[in-house]
């Protein structure tokens, strides 16, 4: 019997999704009460949300952040921890987003954002979208609150350089759906510990069967 490639895909993942999930406390510092608060704020908001089309006409601003390149210093060498790293930084106040761009090292470029404002909440997304030979692009970065209550997020990638052209915009967490999911899956691939656990906070408030949720358990595996 030939099996339907969406059966395939929904018996390829782990048989017990929950165990998967909540495995993320593990790899990272407990949650406090604040943080499970914040999850559960997502969820909610998660579970009220569309089909995946844009929402809030007011967060449809977009960044953009040109392509930067960066010459290497002749006087400095590997041994010269006094040489500026190659950094790139831009804001944009009433997106109210701060965007870092710098190299992470084996090819990787380290991505951070961090939201103030009243434009976005923990759960939100920052898209960054990139034209790559041609082809376009998304990258998902999800914003939690650190410890001091900013909104952050950071990915390191392989999917860009510091090179391309970019455009910055926010998108309600509640907006994400099956077109994407490709993303979503990458953004959790290449989440640091504490986005990882950001988004297995969205995971948990997804019923079972959500596009978005098999995505993010995709990422996981």
């Amino acid at each position: 019997m030939t099996v339907p490639d969406h059966e395939a895909d929904r018996l390829s993942l782990p048989v017990d999704i929950d165990v998967l999930i909540a495995f993320a406390e593990s790899d990272g510092p407990e949650v406090d009460a604040e943080s499970a608060a914040a999850g559960a704020r997502i969820a909610e908001r998660l579970l009220r949300g569309g089909t995946g089309s844009d929402e809030l006409g007011a967060r449809r601003a977009v960044m953009a952040v040109p392509g930067w390149t960066v010459q290497p210093l002749a006087a400095s060498s590997e041994a010269d921890t006094t040489a500026p790293r190659a950094v790139q930084k831009q804001l944009d106040r009433e997106l109210g987003i701060e965007f870092t761009r710098s190299p992470a090292g084996a090819e990787q470029t380290r991505i951070s954002v961090h939201s103030f404002g009243a434009r976005a909440t923990a759960g939100d997304i920052v898209r960054v979208a990139v034209s790559v030979g041609g082809e376009r692009a998304e990258l998902l970065v999800v914003l939690y609150a650190d410890d001091d209550g900013t909104l952050t997020g950071q990915v390191v990638t392989r999917a860009l350089t510091m090179s391309e052209d970019l455009e910055i915009s926010l998108l309600p967490g509640a907006s994400l759906g099956t077109t994407h999911t490709a993303a979503v899956t990458d953004a959790v691939r290449c989440s640091l510990t504490a986005g990882r656990n950001a988004w297995r906070r969205v995971a948990k408030g997804l019923p079972a069967g959500d596009p978005v949720r098999a995505a993010i358990v995709a990422g996981l595996s």
